[in-house]
């Protein structure tokens, strides 16, 4: 009996172990489906500047909003944006502040999360969030 109980428990361990793996987890699925960010590859100027990307949202509704991130080399977070429908357009050009002396050069990521809300399925049900997470977009910043 005592044997029995070790293979249940061995092969319990084993299938949550295997089921943890193959599931993604919301935080690293993304998708393209829905929007993009984008920035070309640009110069670090001395001092503190601006550099630009681009962002394109296709939300499911008219209610939304773009969040996004921008990571140095080092995996450090450097700045943040956010857009929001009746302020700012689905698609349009936007800028991070970066000074030279905080950051070394390399490849820069962004990450950005559009949210969406929609009506509950009856009157009285509370409004939907949807969250998706767009491709992370990278680019570099060289020294002159």
């Amino acid at each position: 009996m005592h044997q029995q109980a070790g293979r249940c428990l061995l092969a319990a361990v084993a299938l949550g172990t295997l089921a943890s793996v193959g599931v993604p987890t919301p935080s690293l699925a993304w998708t393209t489906r829905f929007g993009h960010v984008a920035a070309p590859d640009q110069v670090l100027r001395p001092d503190c500047h601006r550099y630009r990307y681009h962002y394109v949202v296709k939300p499911r509704s008219g209610d939304w909003t773009l969040e996004t991130w921008l990571y140095d080399p080092r995996g450090r977070p450097r700045g943040s944006g956010d857009f929001a429908a009746g302020a700012d357009p689905r698609r349009g050009p936007a800028t991070f502040g970066v000074c030279r002396s905080t950051v070394v050069r390399g490849r820069f990521t962004i990450r950005a999360r559009l949210r969406w809300y929609t009506p509950g399925p009856l009157p009285i049900s509370p409004t939907v969030r949807h969250t998706r997470w767009l491709r992370p977009a990278h680019f570099r910043l060289t020294r002159p």
